[in-house]
């Protein structure tokens, strides 16, 4: 062996190893940082793709609330729409946002009036103008838009079923009923010579709210198209600006990658990639292809010479390895000095452990094999409040340190940590003791005991105890835990994980719901849900927190007993230590007291109904909704028919009794929105909003053959009249209640058990007010 560590081709032998070793991590180097930068690369890539759907859903989701809007009333003014558009900042919220805009259907002969209803509205030079002026088919001229800029004002008026690309998008979108990509386009500018390349989103509006079941109807029924201009340059650049993306990407309009198609390119420079990845996309009636591409998808530009410079480092480590062995054989004389040199630092560094030792935070004891104390440091005498000679050649189980368990009971000799680490071997960790001071304090430390060998190893010569302060945070967690006990039997807090399954409840919780933790705990919170509660309130409030916002509201829930109770709550998202979104924490109020007064307020004692009261308010809410929107709204005014020979024959129970089955059987057969009240003694109002006549005579008649239809107890079969009115133009509550009143006060005239609608002198609004 010593003739092996002195031959003179030991270097050269380390050398040859540093070769082969050094070429083989380059090879691994640079097979991974291959395989990395494709992962990069096609991360970065979805990462794109996933942007650009993303953005887009946002501008479909834009054009779908236009839609709504528009179909939301009859007739929607230029100022409502510019004052839409302004409320909901379209211009900023959207990348590459260019124009939304409105074109309605106008035939051809119907072309001048349109042209001189828009010049009324304050537009004198509108004119409707086409590509294609031989056209003789149905026009979409854009007659609203927003914002109506110097960059947009060349548009307005222009037909957008003259132009090809535009035209076969719009067909597509009746076809679809639904929101449709159009080709690519260059968009039309103030100047010609600025043309850029873009795209629209067509939106169908019919004549009627419903979409028509065939191709053929929505093509007959079309009554207009919503629309959003996007420039795809402005928007892709938009896109890129706030993301950081080392992949460029080309967008081109079809299957083929063809320069005619292209939407936009973000690096045009880039013309021989070294890689590159084709993806199609289907969204919204259209293919687009993206090609994406890149030099480098690493951060490290220079990445792929590290595998050179990995090898070189190895060869230059292994040189400098091969020389030092060289140095290491002509100086083996001097390592005898060297060793002397180390000891004298051996005891300088043995004097510095000491040091350390006395300066430590924490206190520290040894222990000979008989349990006496032989050092200690000043940490361990400042918490004792004991000097050094009163701890040095004492003991462990003197009584000056008597120690207690944390239940109180008094520590054992045998269950001493430092007794325990002599006597087994083992080292001792965190065990929590309370030592009792001269002046009566305790000092609650954790302590460890090491056990330390002797220099054969073959027996334990001393145990090394260190142990440090855990008083104060003792004490407060001590309190912390009864608040929290506190707080579990007073505040009803629930947690559940991103899907809404209950991972914790509180004790209040289970007190208010009846329910165990056992049965809430990996359930939802639809175990609590009552009937009562609409969908769409779950629905905003998950909408709400998976956009990591809070959320409050008042919510009915139902005991596990089928009792109801009213919570007033506030839901908020949780995040861990790296603020990734791990669940929510929902606190509640109980409120029922609160909600149960409401509803005495507003609601007949006997029926269960609206009171006259709550149908008072409820009456001027919708009507002024119609006077303000034009909107449709009916009454139905009904009384049973020979009420008071039910009461006169059989008494006031049987009556309230059968007025009591009446209101169920109304509550039960109208509509959510509609209002049900009494409206006084044998008479029941019903608030229709958005009826119109026809569509009130119905419900009544429905609601005249199910009254008597039904067996009622004691009085067997009875039927009721009913009277209907509907909202004109300046009328109020009492006008339209007494045209209600009429209409009954003739059903029961006509031979009772009849449906009777109001006969109005009035004229009615026009139909261009109401379209």
């Amino acid at each position: 062996m010593k003739n092996f560590w002195e031959s003179r081709f030991l270097p050269l032998l380390f050398l040859l190893l540093g070769l082969v070793f050094s070429s083989l991590i380059a090879w691994k180097s640079a097979l991974w940082i291959q395989e990395t930068e494709q992962i990069r690369f096609q991360s970065a890539s979805n990462h794109i793709a996933s942007l650009i759907h993303k953005e887009l859903d946002a501008h479909i989701q834009l054009i779908h609330s236009v839609a709504a809007f528009m179909n939301a009333s009859n007739h929607v003014s230029r100022e409502e729409w510019k004052q839409y558009a302004l409320e909901n900042h379209i211009n900023e919220h959207f990348l590459g946002f260019r124009a939304l805009g409105y074109a309605p259907l106008i035939q051809p002969s119907e072309r001048l009036k349109h042209e001189q209803s828009v010049r009324d509205e304050g537009f004198p030079n509108y004119t409707v103008f086409q590509l294609n002026t031989s056209s003789t088919s149905a026009m979409f001229p854009i007659t609203y838009m927003e914002p109506l800029s110097e960059l947009n004002e060349k548009a307005f008026g222009f037909d957008l079923a003259s132009e090809i690309i535009r035209k076969e998008a719009l067909h597509q979108s009746f076809i679809r009923a639904d929101a449709t990509l159009s080709s690519k386009i260059n968009l039309v500018q103030k100047y010609i010579t600025d043309h850029q390349a873009g795209f629209l989103i067509f939106f169908p509006l019919y004549q009627n709210r419903d979409v028509p079941s065939s191709e053929e109807e929505r093509l007959k029924k079309a009554k207009g198209i919503v629309y959003i201009a996007i420039d795809a340059k402005k928007m892709f650049e938009q896109l890129l600006q706030s993301n950081y993306i080392l992949v460029d990407f080309e967008i081109y309009d079809g299957m083929t990658p063809l320069e005619q198609n292209l939407l936009y390119n973000s690096n045009p420079d880039l013309t021989v990639p070294r890689l590159s990845h084709y993806v199609s996309l289907e969204i919204y009636g259209k293919t687009w292809t993206i090609h994406f591409k890149a030099q480098n998808a690493l951060e490290m530009n220079n990445s792929r010479y590290f595998p050179w410079l990995q090898m070189l480092f190895g060869l230059l480590l292994f040189s400098l390895l091969s020389g030092l062995i060289y140095v290491l054989q002509r100086t083996r004389k001097k390592a005898y000095a060297i060793a002397a040199e180390k000891t004298k630092l051996l005891a300088k560094s043995e004097s510095e452990i000491r040091s350390i030792f006395q300066t430590m935070q924490e206190g520290i004891m040894i222990l000979n094999d008989q349990g006496m104390i032989v050092e200690c440091n000043l940490a361990a005498q400042e918490m004792l409040q004991l000097s050094k000679s009163e701890i040095v050649g004492n003991f462990s189980s003197d009584s000056k340190w008597s120690a207690v368990q944390e239940d109180g009971s008094v520590f054992d000799r045998e269950e001493r940590p430092s007794y325990k680490a002599f006597h087994t071997g083992l080292a001792q960790n965190n065990v929590i003791m309370g030592i009792k001071r001269e002046d009566g304090s305790h000092l609650w430390v954790k302590t460890n005991a090491q056990p330390l060998y002797s220099d054969d190893f073959e027996k334990i010569s001393s145990v090394l105890v260190t142990f440090s302060d855990i008083t104060a945070y003792r004490k407060s967690k001590y309190e912390l835990e009864k608040y929290l006990q506190i707080i579990d039997a007073h505040v009803i807090i629930s947690s559940t994980d991103l899907h809404g399954m209950i991972t914790e409840v509180s004790e209040a919780f289970c007190k208010i719901s009846g329910y165990t933790k056992e049965e809430l705990i990996g359930r939802s919170h639809n175990i609590v849900r009552h009937p009562d509660m609409p969908t769409t309130l779950y629905k905003e409030m998950w909408d709400t927190l998976k956009k990591g916002i809070s959320w409050s509201g008042e919510i009915k829930n139902r005991r596990k007993d089928g009792s109801d109770y009213w919570i007033e709550t506030i839901i908020e998202p949780r995040y861990n230590e790296e603020y990734e979104l791990v669940g929510y924490t929902a606190i509640r109020h109980d409120i029922t007291d609160k909600k149960r007064v409401e509803e005495l307020s507003i609601t007949d004692r006997l029926t269960g109904l609206y009171n006259r009261l709550k149908l008072d308010e409820l009456f001027a809410h919708y009507l002024s909704i119609a006077k303000r929107h034009q909107a449709l709204f009916s009454i139905i005014l009904l009384d049973i028919d020979k009420f008071k020979s039910v009461n006169d024959t059989y008494g006031h129970q049987v009556g309230d009794s059968l007025l009591q089955e009446i209101a169920k059987l109304l509550k039960t057969n109208v509509r959510f929105e509609d209002a049900v009240g009494r409206w006084g003694g044998e008479e029941f109002l019903i608030l229709l909003p958005n009826s119109n006549s026809e569509d009130a005579r119905l419900l009544a008649e429905k609601l005249r053959g199910v009254i008597e239809a039904e067996n009622f107890a004691y009085v067997g079969s009875r039927t009721a009249s009913f009277g209907v009115a509907t909202y004109h133009q300046n009328d109020d509550e009492k006008s339209m209640t007494a045209r209600a009143d009429e209409a009954l006060y003739l059903a029961k005239e006509s031979g009772r058990n009849r449906v009777e609608v109001e006969i109005h002198t009035c004229h009615l609004p026009s139909s261009s007010t109401l379209s």
